[in-house]
């Protein structure tokens, strides 16, 4: 088969691979589709290094069909469509026990500890498949557009943890909200949103705040009341929860100054490993600040995306700018790095 192997930071190949094979309780994925994550991009550029492997396939957000299905595997069928939840937890640690599969002390992640979905095929793993990390794709949800379901699943992880349009008694009316960054996670955001939260929340007016013209624009086409440049933007005590889906540490004081007391600000976004920020303590004491983060998600989280989607609550296609074929991949990568459009998708 032909897959993308990365060989060390600016060192990515297409080469013809052995095709994997489907071991007791594994099954084997046809991709079909696969989008370019950030995450991607920086470890192409090296800055990120943890749990990288040279000489192997990078990607994880995908979608396909069912190629092999191995011994011992039961409920699925060959040529069924089906995309990915790539964390792989262990039901049995802290964590898992208190519904934090995605910080599962001894989770996996495909993608990085196996090989990626750069390829024509990839093989799941037997843990994933038993822990139900495959899912099908009903026909509202197009193979191409499946792999946005992983990178919309970590933003409803984000969304349940910051609790947005909800106090304790919940009685909270329609909440303001600004969002930092209009790549494709800051859109996706706002997309959620428009769709009235992930749980029975209330959200007015949202705002975004983005330097790119081009990626303003697109945050008024994907519902923001209003959308603004980084520059100058000192706005005080006017919405009720502020998320950060860049990841610009200067921007986690800008978000503590937008929202009012008892508000809410999610630092969504991964900043450079080493990075550090200075924020005032007693913001958070005096006015009661609730800061929380989102990384990853959950079995539950990737099946609430996948049902919004199906339902159509949410239409992710429009995110899907440039479409590739994987021997363009250098180009693929440029248009991602260079942030030209918004989602860069390799069809293989």
């Amino acid at each position: 088969m032909r897959a993308l192997i990365l060989h060390g930071p600016g060192r990515l190949s297409l080469e013809e691979v052995p095709r994997p094979r489907a071991g007791a309780g594994e099954i084997v994925l046809r991709v079909h589709a696969a989008t370019i994550c950030g995450t991607d991009v920086r470890i192409l550029d090296g800055t990120k290094t943890r749990d990288v492997r040279p000489g192997h396939p990078i990607g994880h957000e995908c979608a396909g069909t069912i190629a092999e299905i191995g011994p011992e595997v039961r409920g699925f069928r060959e040529g069924e469509a089906v995309s990915v939840c790539v964390v792989v937890s262990c039901g049995r640690c802290a964590s898992c026990a208190m519904d934090r599969e995605n910080l599962c002390a001894n989770r996996s992640t495909l993608g990085y500890h196996t090989d990626g979905c750069f390829a024509e095929y990839m093989r799941i793993p037997a843990a994933a498949v038993e822990r139900g990390n495959l899912f099908r794709l009903p026909d509202a949800v197009p193979l191409e557009v499946a792999p946005l379901l992983e990178p919309t699943g970590c933003c409803i992880n984000g969304w349940h943890e910051m609790a947005v349009g909800q106090d304790e008694a919940g009685h909270r009316g329609r909440e303001s909200l600004v969002i930092f960054g209009a790549g494709p996670i800051g859109l996706i955001h706002l997309m959620l949103a428009r769709a009235g939260g992930v749980t029975p929340q209330r959200v007015g007016f949202v705002t975004v705040v983005e330097p790119l013209p081009h990626r303003r624009e697109a945050a008024r086409r994907f519902g923001a009341d209003e959308a603004v440049d980084f520059e100058g933007f000192d706005v005080r005590d006017r919405f009720d929860s502020a998320i950060l889906a860049v990841g610009r540490t200067e921007l986690i004081e800008a978000a503590m100054r937008a929202v009012r007391d008892c508000g809410r600000i999610s630092l969504f976004a991964g900043f450079d490993r080493g990075a550090s920020a200075t924020i005032d303590p007693n913001a958070i004491h005096y006015r009661q600040l609730r800061l929380t983060g989102g990384s990853e998600s959950r079995r539950r989280d990737y099946r609430q995306a996948l049902d919004m989607a199906a339902a159509g609550r949410l239409n992710l296609a429009p995110l899907i700018t440039h479409r590739f074929p994987i021997e363009r991949y250098e180009e693929a990568f440029d248009a991602a790095a260079n942030r030209r459009g918004l989602k860069v998708a390799l069809m293989l």
